[in-house]
């Protein structure tokens, strides 16, 4: 089983790699030759916390990370392989998967016909309650459940996703490399606190942490979003 699985991993890896290659357009790299490595490192760095707009998506890039920790690490840990058993651990993670796809598609079909402020806000909306109802929830043996629950949780990735992608390109579009670097980095670091504290943290703690990071990276997205409708993205 374990070959199969490298095996495809590679494949798909290769696979992936040869069709950037054929099919994405040559669009030049922008890295300056004469800055050394630790000075490159830093002028990203500058651009974080210096800029207002990304500094006020950050709490919003960082609980993308943890939420994607979470549905990863503690749904299937602690919801799915304690009552249905590990087994279907990978039956979750595939609806995840392609509701993640499909609610991607929807968003992008539907991005010139809904505002993105009630895009994120359906997002934001749902995954509190997504949240909110693993709180109480007790869980049985129900598989049709499950799936629901790790489709609707992939639906708010999906959503979470695109706009973040979306959000870092009109708010940094003179410099969408670092951006991005730093968008990833932000994420990166959500994803390493989420697997860092777990062994450190019970399970509704890290819960109510994440529900009190989303309501705060909602409020800074609204300060943002209300900075890019009036053209405030500057650098200083």
């Amino acid at each position: 089983m374990l070959w199969k699985l490298m095996t495809s991993y590679i494949v798909l890896g290769f696979l992936s790699f040869g069709l950037v290659l054929i099919f994405l357009d040559r669009i030049g790299a922008r890295a300056d030759p004469d800055r050394t490595p630790k000075q490159m490192i830093l002028h990203q760095l500058n651009q974080l916390f210096h800029h207002k707009t990304l500094r006020l998506l950050t709490p919003l890039l960082f609980f993308n990370g943890m939420q994607q920790g979470f549905i990863f690490s503690d749904y299937n840990r602690y919801f799915v392989t304690c009552a249905l058993g590990v087994n279907y651990v990978g039956y979750c993670m595939i609806t995840l998967g392609a509701s993640n796809v499909l609610g991607t598609i929807f968003v992008a079909f539907f991005s010139h016909k809904i505002p993105r402020e009630v895009v994120l806000g359906f997002g934001g909306i749902l995954h509190i309650a997504l949240i909110i109802g693993f709180l109480i929830w007790i869980p049985g043996y129900s598989p049709v459940l499950y799936f629901v629950l790790a489709a609707a949780w992939g639906l708010c990735d999906a959503v979470w996703q695109t706009q973040c992608n979306t959000l870092i390109c009109l708010t940094c579009g003179d410099a969408p490399e670092v951006a991005f670097n730093n968008y990833r980095l932000v994420q990166s670091l959500g994803l390493a606190v989420t697997f860092g504290t777990e062994p450190m943290m019970c399970l509704p703690a890290r819960m109510y942490i994440l529900l009190s990071l989303l309501v705060i990276a909602i409020m800074f997205y609204v300060m943002a979003e209300y900075r890019i409708r009036n053209g405030d993205n500057d650098d200083a």
